[in-house]
């Protein structure tokens, strides 16, 4: 009978684990965001904008990237260069 063997994985289980304990930000839901047309920028804004995270909102300089009359789609770098998008009401952003 065959034997059940894995084969030539370059992911170890400690890069698994590191992907997916990586912070990521909470966005806001398509309930939240409702039914209204969303707006893409033709180029990136520069914003500074409250992004919630499970362990704690931090504001951080970032582009905004799309919105609605109520809500922005920013993203932003991580320190470790992770790239990262939500959304968030648009009281919480501020041009730069």
């Amino acid at each position: 009978m065959g034997q059940n063997r894995r084969y030539g994985s370059d992911i170890t289980d400690e890069a698994v684990h590191e992907t997916a304990t990586r912070p990521q930000p909470i966005s806001l839901g398509k309930a939240e965001l409702g039914d209204e047309p969303v707006k893409e920028a033709d180029r990136p804004i520069a914003v500074s904008a409250w992004v919630r995270f499970p362990e704690s909102p931090i504001r951080v300089r970032c582009t905004a990237i799309a919105w609605t009359s109520k809500a922005v789609r920013v993203e932003f770098t991580m320190k470790d260069g992770a790239v990262r998008r939500a959304w968030v009401w648009a009281s919480a952003v501020e041009r730069v």
